[in-house]
């Protein structure tokens, strides 16, 4: 683990409620122990000017050049860019799951909450969509405004997770503000319908937007602690199952593996970027996955 590793401790996790602040914090730390060419592809830094040609947007030509000299001049910049990142956060019952610190939803809010202000940090628009939910999601869509970012916390910091939907919904609603070219992030544990959580991403896909797959888990679905004769309850349908934990400590592994290996093959396929993460691993694991994806786009 690095030295300066951000964990999502209990105190991170009791002050959730404040993502704003929250949120700031853990960027902030995240960054100054970033090297600054990790981050290169963000700046705006001006780098010279070049003739205009026809199809160049008026809005990059330089005005004040053209009353000086009566020619027309684009300023180019490094890697401007301005991206729109999409974050889909998974509302379902599901991930209600794991204790304390290492609870899915309550990992996956405070990701979704930095990945918003690290966008923001860079000069890029986030945007935000609870899906798995009973409704049709309902998006946020990418801003620089200054208070947009207000809004996202907001909605974070009121949703629970309740949604007992087997998909993640329908995209169609709001088809219009699905730019593409841009990036969706789906934050999910991935415990829905295969064939369903495949239409989602092919919709996604099919506007031509770059996808990010982050998918959580809690140490406790990768090595159940369990013992004896126990009780588990299906988060969304509420139904009780009596099981013998020595039998599913031998039939658990394989269907284990099994699910993971479906879940990464259908990303790999539909050429979707895959990154599992367990929930008391470090945060700054996904936000170092999610620059790294960010940097190969403006590249």
């Amino acid at each position: 683990m690095r030295p300066n590793a951000i964990l999502i401790d209990d105190d991170v996790l009791n002050a959730v409620e404040d993502l704003a602040l929250n949120a700031l914090y853990l960027v902030n730390g995240f960054l100054q122990g970033h090297h600054r060419s990790a981050l290169r592809g963000f700046s705006q830094e001006f780098v010279a000017y070049r003739p205009y040609m026809q199809g160049d947007p008026l809005k990059d030509v330089d005005w004040k050049v053209w009353a000086r000299s009566d020619h027309l001049f684009i300023r180019q910049f490094r890697q401007e860019t301005n991206f729109r990142g999409y974050i889909f956060l998974d509302a379902s019952k599901s991930m209600d799951f794991g204790k304390g610190n290492t609870n899915k939803f309550a990992y996956g809010k405070i990701l979704a909450a930095c990945l918003a202000s690290l966008m923001l940090s860079q000069m890029d628009a986030p945007g935000l969509a609870t899906v798995g939910k009973t409704r049709h999601p309902e998006i946020l869509a990418p801003s620089t405004r200054p208070d947009h970012i207000d809004r996202i916390f907001h909605e974070l910091g009121t949703t629970q997770p309740d949604g007992t939907l087997v998909d993640l919904g329908d995209l169609s609603s709001f088809a219009e503000e699905l730019r593409q070219h841009s990036l969706a992030i789906l934050i999910t544990d991935g415990l829905f319908d295969l064939q369903k959580g495949r239409a989602f991403l092919e919709q996604l896909r099919f506007r031509d937007m770059d996808t990010l797959f982050f998918h959580i888990l809690s140490p406790e679905e990768i090595n159940p602690p369990y013992t004896g004769e126990i009780v588990l309850e299906d988060s969304e349908t509420g139904k009780d199952m009596v099981i013998d934990a020595g039998n599913l400590h031998h039939d658990y592994p394989a269907r284990l593996q099994q699910f993971l290996e479906d879940v990464e093959n259908m990303c790999h396929e539909l050429e979707v970027q895959y990154g599992r993460i367990i929930t008391n691993e470090p945060l700054d694991n996904a936000l170092h996955h999610y620059l790294e994806v960010r940097e190969q786009l403006s590249s």
